[in-house]
């Protein structure tokens, strides 16, 4: 794509809600004019880079030859999750994360979409490169990876939510808002104002309002005959919440990236470059989780003990509370006995 092209419509379908299809205007000229205003130089070309669930991303290159990334955002989160994404990139500080120069969590401005202007990271993505890697190389990669983790371990909060900014993201002050995630927000639920969305003191009351506005949606979008068919299996799953997580506020959160797999970390010769801000098992891969097992166990035994010691029926009835799926539902209660359909 060229600077010449004025404004096109991306259309895209979700995937978790796919038969919506979101349209998505963007005016180009002003995306450029955008760049060039930012670093006073003149941007001479804007490329399609790649495209994720949520965003769209250019890249801006400028006269001095020097390039940088735009993304503009899927109005799947309006405001929310660009406002958020921005403070997480400068609250943590690391240095696999981009730098922001600019950004926009409003539609209403020239460029017509949210958008954010940072830097384009060197590197490949490392799901690209995976298997033509050496194990040695592999486990180069992995200890990078931990380290990331441990980094990202060390911040901790009082609250489950989103980092955010203080004063409508105009300074660097931070507060931890409310949850920005897809069980929250996905289809018709973005348009429930009575939904619960956080922050949240505790895990109980984080999984106890998932519920809630799980029977909420159904209560407020589905037929009779769904609402008499899913309520009632939702209302049993409510009453396990405490059996599951004990509602005390001796918790303490850490930050974690929520889509933190190979596809979204950048890597170059040297290492690991970069954090976007989303398996065969074999001998050889078998391997290398012992090795990231046992690494990771050496330098931060609670963070193992954290994962090993949640029991199987536990991790079964989060994934029923968060899957959005009935039979994930079902499959929780006929296999640990709790409710006889």
């Amino acid at each position: 794509m060229s600077n010449n092209s004025p404004s096109r419509q991306i259309q895209k379908s979700t995937e978790s809600d796919s038969e919506n299809s979101i349209e998505l205007k963007v005016n180009l000229d002003a995306l450029q004019k955008s760049a060039s205003n930012v670093f006073h130089l003149q941007c001479i070309s804007i490329q399609e880079f790649s495209e994720g669930g949520f965003h769209k991303v250019f890249i801006w290159k400028m006269e001095n030859g020097k390039e940088y990334i735009g993304r503009v955002a899927f109005p799947v989160y309006p405001q929310l999750k660009t406002e958020s994404e921005v403070a997480v990139m400068k609250y943590i500080h690391l240095n696999p994360v981009p730098n922001v120069y600019y950004w926009n969590s409003s539609t209403n401005n020239p460029v017509e979409v949210e958008y954010i202007l940072m830097d384009h990271m060197p590197g490949i993505r490392l799901c690209d490169i995976w298997s033509d890697l050496s194990i040695e190389k592999k486990k180069i990669f992995l200890l990078k990876i931990i380290n990331i983790q441990l980094e990202l371990k060390k911040l901790t909060f009082s609250k489950i939510g989103m980092i955010v900014f203080f004063f409508n993201g105009k300074n660097d002050k931070f507060k931890i808002g409310q949850v920005i995630e897809s069980d929250f927000f996905t289809g018709e639920r973005a348009n429930l104002s009575t939904m619960e969305r956080g922050p949240f003191n505790t895990a109980n009351e984080y999984i106890s309002a998932v519920i809630r506005n799980q029977i909420l949606y159904h209560n407020t979008f589905k037929f009779k005959e769904q609402q008499t068919y899913w309520i009632p299996k939702y209302g049993e799953l409510y009453k396990l919440v405490p059996k599951y997580f004990p509602d005390n506020n001796q918790t303490t959160y850490v930050l974690m990236h929520g889509d933190f797999h190979s596809a979204n970390i950048l890597v170059s010769d040297d290492g690991t470059t970069g954090l976007s801000i989303g398996n065969v098992l074999s001998e050889a891969n078998l391997m290398l989780q012992k090795f990231f097992r046992d690494e990771m166990s050496r330098r931060s035994p609670d963070f193992i003990r954290t994962f090993e010691n949640i029991e199987e029926e536990k991790k079964e009835f989060y994934s029923a509370v968060f899957s959005q799926e009935i039979w994930k539902v079902e499959e929780f209660f006929n296999k640990f006995g709790k409710y006889n359909f």
